[in-house]
């Protein structure tokens, strides 16, 4: 149920199918389901993007692990999925000639060159599409022409743009008042057109312009740290300020780590609402030990399930100040969060606060879903517990592990 209805909320931050794939993998679990969630009508109907991303992941885990099942799953769907460029992904992986028998010629069928190009652009280390391009002209033609593009785009790093060719901050701020959804990518612009001179211009922008330019001028301020964002705090968070102007404005505001934001948010504590949550993301970035109290109140306050990117900046901030007292609430966070990676950033706190980290916390993280944790977990975990060295030996061979976890292992094991 969980590799077919994906309950990760920010896929990109959470890495969960070699997890899943393990359990399919230890329970010897049939791949029936997969099957029928991959290979029928709905494949072709739902609009969902994510739909098959989870399950072929953890398909191709499985395969790396030695399931010919998986394997002939892989290459089933290659052959009748829509998503089946993310199938033939996965059989790369493999680096096995067997696996990719007959890929070729299905890829020449089922793909145009447009949607090739995109496959062996996205493909690291560009595995079997090189080897492809050697056996069959077309194919050699795209993997070319990925080739010239690239070289071309390294080329062109570091090189300004014709001043005719380049946008202006009036039209930046136009495209984002124009396309909201554009917002943020055009505050991300404004920091290749926007100089000294056009502050006032940004500013002015950010405190009463239209909600996609106020957003990506926030964005902008946000990311110059400039301190007239706690004035505009003060007043937009305060207001009757559209939602995703205020979100714009939290996001800036919170992130400033200057002495004058600090002082700011110190006055702000205790105020009700998106003002009182800005304060402590600026207290846990950069405030002092002296702030610890009301850092760990607001981490007492908060909610695993929903405040989550509040309660990630406190986990940082009580680790950065090794708050001991804050160990039950990062406990918490730890046990009953559904974010892997907001517990990964807890499993980094109690490494420096929790006393007994090594023989509890470190050798339950060995098992983690999220590589980062478990990398902690290998450096850390205690070897006199029961069960660690054989975990430290079983991640040193295991060939699905991530690399760099697998080394750790390496290096621990050969250090005993």
């Amino acid at each position: 149920s969980c590799v077919l209805r994906d309950p990760r909320a920010v896929p990109a931050t959470e890495s969960r199918s070699l997890y899943y794939a393990r359990l399919y993998h230890r329970l010897d679990a049939r791949l029936d389901a997969l099957a029928a969630h991959l290979l029928c009508d709905a494949d072709w109907t739902d609009d969902d993007a994510d739909r098959t991303a989870l399950p072929l992941a953890v398909l191709g885990d499985l395969a790396l692990a030695g399931r010919d099942d998986a394997v002939d799953l892989l290459r089933r769907y290659a052959g009748e999925g829509r998503d089946w460029t993310l199938a033939l992904e996965q059989l790369a992986r493999l680096g096995d000639l067997n696996a990719m028998s007959g890929m070729l010629e299905l890829a020449l069928e089922r793909g145009d060159d447009d949607e090739l190009y995109d496959c062996v652009r996205r493909t690291d280390g560009m595995r079997p599409w090189r080897m492809w391009g050697f056996a069959e002209p077309r194919m050699r033609t795209i993997v070319e022409k990925v080739d010239l593009d690239w070289w071309r785009w390294e080329l062109s790093r570091g090189k300004t743009a014709a001043a005719e060719d380049s946008p202006t901050v009036d039209q930046v701020l136009s495209e984002a008042a124009a396309s909201p959804r554009r917002s943020f990518v055009c505050g991300r612009r404004l920091a290749s057109v926007a100089t000294s001179a056009h502050r006032g211009l940004i500013l002015a922008t950010a405190w009463s312009g239209a909600a996609g330019a106020r957003i990506a001028a926030l964005r902008y301020l946000g990311d110059v740290g400039d301190p007239a964002l706690l004035d505009l705090a003060e007043s937009a968070l305060a207001g009757e300020t559209p939602a995703p102007v205020r979100q714009a404005v939290v996001q800036a505001v919170g992130g400033l780590r200057t002495g004058e934001a600090v002082l700011r948010a110190r006055s702000w504590l205790g105020t009700d609402g998106a003002l009182g949550d800005v304060a402590v993301r600026i207290l846990a970035g950069a405030g002092e030990a002296a702030d610890g109290p009301a850092l760990v109140a607001a981490l007492r306050r908060c909610r695993p399930a929903t405040d989550r990117f509040t309660l990630i900046d406190l986990v940082d901030g009580v680790g950065r100040l090794r708050l001991t007292e804050a160990l039950g609430p990062v406990r918490d966070v730890y046990r009953d969060s559904p974010y892997a990676a907001l517990r990964s950033r807890a499993v980094d706190t109690l490494a420096r606060i929790e006393p007994d980290f090594t023989a509890t916390t470190a050798v339950d993280c060995l098992w983690d879903c999220e590589a980062g944790t478990r990398h902690i977990a290998v450096d850390r975990a205690d070897m006199r517990i029961d069960g660690v060295t054989d975990k430290l030996r079983e991640l040193a061979r295991d060939p699905v592990e991530h690399d760099d976890v697998r080394e750790a292992a390496r290096r621990r094991l050969a250090a005993v």
